[in-house]
């Protein structure tokens, strides 16, 4: 083997893709949110095994999957922002190899609109 084949086969772009971070769209921009409903988010992110910092937070009052194109997510939580492709809320639909979760607005969950959205999310992830 010679030693350009020994580095081309040690150094294949697939160790250097990084994974795309969960995507979450919100319909209202973050300083908008109030302090509760930020601790919200992060209290659902955390029964996730997920954080703040490990996801990223775009604001959008619409979106298609090819919209989100550039930003290659695998798993998109839209939190009052409508998807375009379908109406269903609080349902794990798969679009062109993407993960989608539609749901109400932060301040527009109340108990049960949680429980649908956690059932949703228990899916998508695997748990």
């Amino acid at each position: 083997m010679s030693q350009t084949s020994a580095i081309e086969s040690l150094y294949q772009e697939d160790l250097y893709q990084i994974p795309s971070r969960v995507l979450i769209i919100l319909s209202r921009s973050w300083e908008e949110h109030t302090e509760d409903e930020r601790t919200v988010l992060s209290k659902m992110l955390a029964a996730l095994r997920l954080s703040l910092p490990a996801v990223q937070i775009i604001t959008r009052k619409d979106f298609t999957v090819e919209d989100l194109a550039p930003l290659a997510p695998t798993k998109v939580l839209a939190l009052g922002s409508v998807f375009k492709t379908s109406d269903k809320l609080y349902e794990h639909l798969t679009v062109n190899g993407v993960s989608v979760i539609a749901a109400d607005a932060i301040n527009n969950l109340d108990d049960l609109k949680k429980k649908n959205l956690w059932i949703a999310l228990k899916k998508m992830f695997g748990l």
